[in-house]
C-alpha cells in the first residue's frame, strides 16, 4: 500500500476513528524515538560490574581494553 493510498483511507474514515489512529500513529513514531535513545543510552561502567563479580582480582589494565571494545579510542 502506497503512503497516497493510506492517507486517503485515513482521511475517510470518521472523526472519532481518525483521532484514534492518530494517537496510535503518534505513539508508534514516539516508542521507536525512545527505542532509538535507549540505543545511544550511557554504557555501563563494567569496570564496576567486574569488581562486584570479581573483587579487587580485576586487571589494572582492563580499563584500556573496555575502552577499545566501545570504540572509545
Amino acid at each position: 500500500m502506497s503512503a497516497t493510498e493510506l492517507i486517503q483511507q485515513v482521511a475517510a474514515l470518521p472523526q472519532q476513528e481518525r483521532a484514534l489512529f492518530e494517537q496510535l500513529f503518534i505513539e508508534v513514531t514516539n516508542g521507536n524515538r525512545a527505542r532509538d535513545q535507549l540505543s545511544r543510552s550511557t554504557w555501563p561502567d563494567f569496570t564496576q560490574r567486574l569488581q562486584r563479580i570479581y573483587g579487587e582480582r580485576v586487571m589494572p589494565d582492563s580499563q584500556s581494553v573496555i575502552d577499545e571494545g566501545r570504540g572509545d579510542r
